[in-house]
Parts: C-alpha cells; sequence; structure tokens
C-alpha cells in the first residue's frame, strides 16, 4: 500500500508496509453540571455538529538494505522528504480516491544493524474531521463520482426578488463555501444573513451544517457556492 506526503511516495523508497493504525476519535465535549439536574447536560451539539481532537494515523515500513552505506543514505532521504514540511496533503492509498488528509508528519526512523534492515514509523496528526474531498460539490463528472459518498446536485443558482434553494452537505463537518455573485443578493441559511454585491467571497458567515440546508436568497442576479465535503475517516 502507498503513503504520499510532499515529497515522500513510499513506493519510491521501496518501502514494505507492515502496519496501519488509526487513533480512536476524541471528541471535544461540552458539558455543564447544574444544580437540581441530575448528571451533566451536554452541549456538544450546539454548533450542529461534532466538534473533534487531532487524530494520530500511524503507519510503519521496513525495508532491507545490506549495503551499510546505502541504509545511512536511504535513512537521511526519508528523513529530510518527510520533516521540512509543515501541515500538509497526506494520501492513503487505503482510503477513497480523491481524498486525503491534512497532517503533520513524525517520523523515527530504526537502523538495523544486525539484520541489515530500516524501520520506519511515521505517525501523522490529522486535522479533524480527518478526510477531506478534493473534488467540489455539484462535479457530477461520471468518472469521478462517488455512490457512497457523492450527491447530485446543482450548486449555481439565477435569483431574481426571493428563492429558498437547498444545498447538501454529504460530509460530517460544517463547511464554508466560497460564493460567486453577480448582481446583489442576500443569502440567508443557519440563522445568519449576509448582503454580497458581485464578487467571490471565502470567509463570510455563510456555513452549510451537515445534511440539508435550506437557503433563502433574495435579490436579482447569479450566485454559485464552491464547496468540499469533509468526512470522518
Amino acid at each position: 500500500m502507498t503513503v504520499i506526503f510532499n515529497k515522500f511516495n513510499s513506493d519510491d523508497f521501496g518501502l514494505k508496509q507492515l502496519t496501519r493504525s488509526i487513533g480512536a476519535l476524541q471528541e471535544q465535549e461540552i458539558t455543564e453540571s447544574i444544580p437540581g439536574v441530575q448528571g451533566t447536560v451536554d452541549y456538544s451539539m450546539m454548533f450542529g455538529q461534532r466538534l473533534f481532537q487531532p487524530q494520530t494515523i500511524t503507519y510503519t515500513f521496513q525495508k532491507h538494505i545490506y549495503d551499510a552505506v546505502e541504509r545511512a543514505r536511504q535513512e537521511t532521504l526519508i528523513r529530510n522528504s518527510l520533516s521540512r514540511f509543515g501541515l500538509s496533503r497526506l494520501y492513503d492509498s487505503y482510503i477513497p480516491e480523491n481524498y486525503y488528509f491534512l497532517a503533520k508528519c513524525n517520523p523515527t526512523i530504526t537502523n538495523d544493524v544486525q539484520y541489515q534492515k530500516l524501520t520506519v514509523s511515521l505517525a501523522f496528526t490529522c486535522n479533524p474531521p480527518f478526510m477531506f474531498c478534493e473534488i467540489a460539490e455539484g462535479n457530477d463528472v461520471w468518472d469521478t463520482f462517488n455512490f457512497d459518498y457523492d450527491v447530485s446536485q446543482g450548486t449555481s443558482f439565477t435569483v431574481k426578488n426571493s428563492d429558498v434553494v437547498t444545498l447538501i452537505n454529504p460530509g460530517s463537518a460544517a463547511v464554508q463555501p466560497k460564493i460567486t455573485v453577480t448582481g446583489k443578493i442576500s443569502v440567508a441559511v443557519n440563522g445568519n444573513t449576509v448582503n454580497l454585491t458581485a464578487g467571490t467571497y471565502e470567509n463570510t458567515l455563510i456555513y452549510l451544517l451537515p445534511g440539508i440546508n435550506s437557503l433563502t436568497l433574495t435579490g436579482t442576479g447569479t450566485i454559485s457556492f464552491e464547496f468540499y465535503k469533509e468526512l470522518v475517516a
């Protein structure tokens, strides 16, 4: 199996994967003890979604290299190909195509002189919700459509006066869409309203919660939403 992280590709180094383990999900719980109420009150879903702590995915690889100089050279190349990068995309052949993790890597490499092999342990700390799609929602290209995760839907609309439209976020986390507008359009969804003129916006108060989102569009012009699903691995 293959792991790709920036300049590192496990296949290019001829590494044989031995193990892959993923840590248990740790939720960011928001609880409160209230006098007169038994137990605790759980407010964890007050933002419309479950929130999680970063998660660790660990891979172990091995490669036999009988020449000591070459073994040391390979160790240096592997270590440097992993250690110089910060938060980056991690591709893993265990997960669906066109998905990636956003992670940092902490490599541990053991040069075993007795058995003439390298053992490479890669611990990736992944941003929640851990698995991101790199294809925008509303892209119904047949070759890339995943029947397990994707939803066929339109994400561009023509607005005259006032319309109510639906956008489905098939992921497990709220996402902030990039919005492109011609004309003047007001967008109201999930308790927030923004007034937009012609242009492209990437940081607004508009968030799409997991599931069905009903948006009220008021004004005249066209509007499109670009967003990417995020799934728990």
